[in-house]
């Protein structure tokens, strides 16, 4: 074992010839094993606390991990160890100075996010299929800080594997204030053979089994639709994107073919539960909106698989709407940029709109919530998402000290102009880069409908509003 000392940045802390440590800018503990076999993972504690467990690469004979240690609350010294696989396994036990607390390029502190993000954003964009084997991956947040406690749950006769954390070097710039964030690439491989017949291998709920570092407990763990994956099962949810590759592209510039069928599928299927949670299904007489539809990525989930209910999407975009007229079937209107809609009143029992108030200022916001609640049927629901405190924290890279304490004390911000739609829409200074707390929301929108319920981290990092008509 490591005979007890202090580390300091580029120092190494022991030359035992079993492991040598160094504390790299970041917080970053560096451990390199030599002449030692040891386990696939290390577990790092920190003040006599759990705080993450971690893994061992081995590459090109280079027997390594790290870990980000916990942000700094008070200037104090942190006493360190790191344990392999038993409880005698003890590696090294060292003491580390005050630390200076984690910024980003601008001075805003790591904490000041970390304390209106405490629920691990996730996102699984990608799949493949080779005829017998599903491999899906993405990237999640290791929750509170510590890889080691993230799993995934399948129904009963699902042959999988889970592989996690893999390293991730988009998550470790972009949350940049989350601990061990390089550590959040996954892969989950599904062997269709293998599984019991009747199984469902198509969906699958991430699971968290830590709660104490960043104060992550079952309250905020939030919505279990905000972190289930649904595997598309119908090879025509892809049949018939936008070849043009603006069309793609228009809002969310990373998309492609995959992505596109991949996530839509999973908002469809989301959506699809939460309406159905307020009685709105596919059943003769009903009727659905999709507002602000684009090219219908998941509108035409709802037109394939909603025959029985009358689909309906709107945009303000002229192009993509006549895409979709051409294309996708269902019913397609134009919008204007504010409203009414060509819809009459009382048409829908269903509203859904996915990131559209992320672009609006807070006067569109309240005009349109004044329009979904004309279009809505008297017990009629709708799903409106925003930009939450997850959301402000992913664009944090980009933030500084004083956004922070403007947002923080309004809570809410629509003065950036979004550029994705310039040129396409009439009005350059309609589209905007939207964030607002659900303090915020609940008071701002309950002017104009009733606020049934506010579900984070919904669809992606943007939060879902449960809205219904008042009395």
């Amino acid at each position: 074992m490591v005979t007890p000392t202090s580390i300091e940045t580029g120092i190494v802390a022991s030359e035992s010839g079993e492991l040598d440590l160094r504390l790299d800018p970041g917080d970053m503990l560096v451990g390199t094993f030599t002449g030692k076999k040891i386990a696939s993972r290390v577990t790092v504690r920190c003040d006599g606390r759990h705080w993450a467990t971690v893994p061992v690469t081995n590459v090109e004979g280079l027997v390594r991990f790290t870990c980000q240690l916990p942000p700094v609350i008070d200037p104090a010294e942190t006493t360190v160890e790191v344990w392999g696989s038993s409880e005698e396994a003890c590696f090294a036990r060292f003491t580390v100075p005050p630390r200076a607390p984690i910024v980003n390029q601008f001075g805003l502190k790591a904490r000041d996010v970390l304390a209106v993000h405490s629920l691990p954003f996730q996102a699984t964009p990608w799949l493949s299929f080779d005829g017998a084997r599903l491999v899906i991956s993405g990237e999640h947040l290791p929750p509170a800080g510590d890889p080691g406690a993230l799993r995934v749950i399948f129904g009963p006769g699902v042959a999988y594997e889970f592989q996690y954390p893999l390293p991730s070097i988009s998550f470790g710039k972009q949350f940049w204030y989350w601990p061990n964030a390089h550590h959040s690439s996954f892969m989950v491989v599904i062997d269709l053979p293998a599984c019991t017949p009747g199984s469902d291998p198509f969906s699958f709920t991430f699971a968290y089994d830590n709660g104490n570092p960043l104060d992550l407990d079952g309250r905020q763990v939030g919505d279990i639709l905000g972190r289930r994956v649904f595997v598309p099962t119908r090879l025509d949810a892809g049949i018939g994107l936008p070849r043009d590759g603006s069309q793609l592209t228009r809002v969310q510039t990373w998309s492609n073919d995959q992505s596109v069928t991949f996530t839509s599928h999973c908002a469809f299927k989301a959506i699809e539960s939460l309406l159905g949670r307020y009685g709105v299904a596919n059943r003769d007489g009903v009727s659905v909106l999709d507002w602000g539809c684009g090219h219908g990525r998941v509108t035409r989930h709802f037109v394939q698989q909603w025959n029985a209910a009358r689909v309906c999407g709107t945009d303000i975009d002229d192009e993509t709407i006549a895409w979709c007229r051409e294309y996708l079937g269902g019913e397609f209107r134009t919008t204007p940029f504010l409203p009414p809609t060509p819809f009459s009143e009382g048409s829908f029992d269903g509203i859904f709109g996915i990131s559209v108030m992320t672009h609006l200022s807070a006067e569109v916001q309240a005009a349109w919530l004044d329009e979904i609640g004309r279009l809505l049927k008297p017990e009629g629901v709708a799903l409106i998402t925003f930009g939450g405190s997850r959301s402000v924290a992913w664009s944090s890279f980009f933030r500084g000290p004083d956004f922070w304490r403007h947002w923080t004390a309004m809570g809410f911000d629509d003065r950036l102009i979004d550029p994705a739609l310039a040129g396409k829409i009439a009005d350059g200074t309609y589209d905007r880069h939207t964030v607002q707390t659900q303090d915020y929301t609940r008071r701002a929108w309950s002017k104009h409908l009733n606020v049934v319920d506010i579900i984070p981290d919904f669809i992606g990092n943007l939060d879902v509003a449960v809205l219904c008509r008042r009395a």
